[in-house]
């Protein structure tokens, strides 16, 4: 297992130090693609290496599919059909994939399944090796504790240069915020830290769940909400690490940080409050230490960090 994730790790280094500037520039400029073979090929044709080709269609798919909000909201049903071999039910899911991806492409509209699955196309149509994970997320406080009965999210990892890595276009692209999606580049999901991500994702597959050291889903449920405010720093909660702040009715809400800067804005409100605080911050070297007022009541906790949402946790006042 040890050996497995320093493979991981390896390929996540070597990424997150790349400067991709250049390749996200250029494309930038491609194009709006109305399917991927089209896209593939230009990808192919401007780049040799399989990391620039990878960078270049995630780039791509994050800059031209609009996460779609109203799907997300209201779901499509679940597809059936009947098969009578394992051939003819590889065949019907694929060509659901498929329809899947041509819709994305001609849209420019979906959510994590669009995003998912058309990267794996692209990879697949440049020759490189990728897979969609399916597993879960979570999106907001209300969500800590509460165990969904089926997995609720899609992303990738692909293989580069016999390493694998981590990527989830859909998060990567943008955020959703008082009910809009923002677009908004979030370069911590590509090449996510493997250390990190059971901080925001939980694989299906157990053996993902293995290389990765992931605990129970238990466990993952019960953390609190890391949102992109907090991902894109190195910053690192020391505690609480529960999602669920049991506080005394006397005592103020505390929460500990490394890394955390005296040059970091940082505002706090709970659930239905309007205007946002300033905690008390006190430092000792490299840790910070957060005094929130008590709410009096049981309630959701939100942190601001620099004006983006950072955090979220639930608080029971006893």
């Amino acid at each position: 297992m040890r050996q497995l994730f320093i493979l991981f790790f390896f390929i996540f280094s070597v990424a997150s130090a790349q400067d991709f500037s250049a390749i996200d520039r250029t494309v930038a400029a491609y194009p709006r693609y109305t399917n991927p073979e089209s896209l593939a090929k230009r990808i192919t044709r401007d780049y040799k290496d399989d990391l620039s080709r990878v960078r270049a269609a995630f780039r791509w798919l994050t800059n031209n599919i609009r996460y779609n909000l109203e799907e997300y909201y209201q779901p499509r049903k679940v597809i059936q059909f009947k098969y009578s071999t394992e051939e003819e039910r590889q065949q019907k899911l694929q060509a659901i994939k498929d329809k899947i991806i041509k819709d994305a492409f001609l849209t420019k509209t979906g959510v994590c399944e669009e995003y998912a699955q058309s990267f794996k196309k692209l990879a697949d149509l440049m020759g490189i090796e990728a897979q969609v994970i399916k597993g879960y997320v979570r999106n907001s406080a209300y969500e800590i504790g509460r165990v969904p009965r089926s997995t609720n999210h899609a992303w990738n990892s692909v293989k580069i240069n016999d390493r694998w890595i981590l990527l989830d276009a859909t998060w990567a692209a943008g955020y959703v915020f008082n009910g809009r999606w923002i677009r908004d580049f979030n370069e911590y999901y590509f090449a996510v830290d493997p250390k990190k991500i059971g901080l925001t994702h939980f694989p299906d597959d157990r053996r993902w769940q293995i290389v990765l050291d992931l605990g129970s889903l238990e466990d993952f449920y019960n953390q609190p909400i890391y949102s992109q405010g907090l991902l894109r720093r190195g910053i690192t909660v020391l505690s609480p690490k529960k999602g669920n702040i049991n506080v005394k009715r006397a005592n103020n809400v505390v929460l500990t940080f490394q890394n955390l800067s005296p040059k970091d804005q940082l505002f706090y409100n709970y659930k239905g409050q309007r205007y946002s605080k300033r905690p008390k911050i006190s430092f000792e070297g490299n840790k910070a230490t957060v005094s929130i007022e008590n709410p009096g009541t049981d309630t959701e906790l939100y942190l601001f960090l620099n004006r983006n949402l950072a955090l979220e946790y639930k608080v029971s006042v006893r």
